[in-house]
């Protein structure tokens, strides 16, 4: 119950954020912004709202490839709801924290076992740092062809640091899990440093999480290097989950009558507005998902259809998703309820 109550707050606080984003992208120009919206072609919509589920379903099929090495009796039909949970308790938190938590639970209730989920996990974030680095990657190729995002110290600079910190952390991993001294020197000297400065209040604990980590990443690790052709296989899901999230900038494009940008522009400007958000850690990258999309397309489309544009992508690729999983968070708990009780009265 306590945690039904949860997701039914959890649900509130996502349409007050709603109504937030609502408010700043309609205070300026109200009347020609919803007209901008009323012309939206709904069939160009759907493509839109089916490119977004198709990524959702390449992350499912991926977690059942790997829970299935776990558990040969595991629900392909679970997991792939798991997969539609994950946005509604990744995106009400900030750096989507609860995500991971939420997905363990819910993975434990398909058949698998904690360490099992953990180890899920794991295999699943290296992936998909490898996977993110390979589309920015291209995204950036693109862009030095084409010229189509602005050239400025803001982007440049958000874009770099994106890609440092991303390559840093999975490069660090890797370094740290397999070279016994860099690990002692992080696990011990490292964490002390941190703690006399103050950055780490607990250093016991802070050594234990850390440790905690690098084991589980050590064993993901292992695992995706035991069947070399799943994991090229699982690479190729993950690119094609972040593609079709990024490429349904298209569909929603052509739903808003905006044909004058290209596929492949649309791809770079969408993928550079992914990269310029991911750093910062407001639930969902509220706030700098809106700015940093209309911020690429400034100069491009007229401001008003700017303003629409970025409220139905924005519906269509964050708060559908968190929506629905919300929703099968809900009903998932019901029907928990209703095998336990079924169980109890046999």
């Amino acid at each position: 119950m306590m945690q039904k109550n949860k997701i039914k707050v959890y649900l509130v606080f996502v349409l007050i954020l709603f109504v937030g984003v609502l408010f700043f992208a309609l205070k300026d120009d109200l009347a020609e912004i919803i007209r901008n919206l009323l012309k939206v072609n709904i069939l160009w919509l759907i493509v839109g709202i089916g490119f977004v589920f198709l990524s959702k379903y390449f992350i499912g099929i991926t977690t059942y490839a790997l829970g299935v090495r776990e558990n040969k009796n595991i629900s392909k039909n679970k997991i792939i709801q798991v997969s539609l949970i994950y946005p509604f308790f990744a995106g009400i938190t900030p750096s989507s924290v609860g995500g991971e938590a939420f997905e363990v639970f819910y993975l434990k209730q398909s058949g698998l076992s904690y360490g099992g989920s953990s180890s899920i996990q794991m295999q699943k974030f290296i992936l998909y740092l490898l996977s993110l680095l390979v589309v920015n990657f291209v995204a950036v190729i693109l862009n030095l062809f084409t010229g189509i995002v602005v050239d400025s110290t803001f982007v440049g600079s958000t874009v770099t640091l994106n890609f440092i910190v991303n390559s840093v952390l999975l490069g660090g991993c890797f370094l740290i899990t397999y070279n016994r001294k860099v690990k002692d020197f992080i696990l011990h000297k490292g964490i002390d440093i941190l703690g006399k400065i103050r950055v780490l209040k607990d250093i016991d604990k802070s050594r234990e999480k850390i440790d905690e980590f690098l084991e589980k990443f050590d064993d993901g690790a292992t695992k995706l290097r035991q069947d070399k052709n799943l994991f090229w296989q699982l690479i190729i899901y993950n690119i094609l989950s972040l593609l079709f999230l990024i490429i349904a900038a298209w569909p929603i494009a052509r739903a808003m009558h905006i044909k004058d940008i290209s596929f492949i522009n649309l791809f770079i400007l969408a993928t550079y507005a992914k990269m310029m958000c991911l750093l910062v850690v407001t639930p969902g990258n509220s706030g700098a998902a809106e700015y940093c999309f209309i911020y690429l397309f400034t100069n491009l489309i007229n401001e008003n259809d700017i303003m629409a544009y970025m409220l139905i992508w924005r519906f269509v690729t964050y708060y559908i998703p968190l929506v629905v999983g919300g929703l099968i968070a809900l009903h998932w708990g019901r029907r928990r309820v209703y095998e336990k009780d079924n169980s109890t009265e046999s």
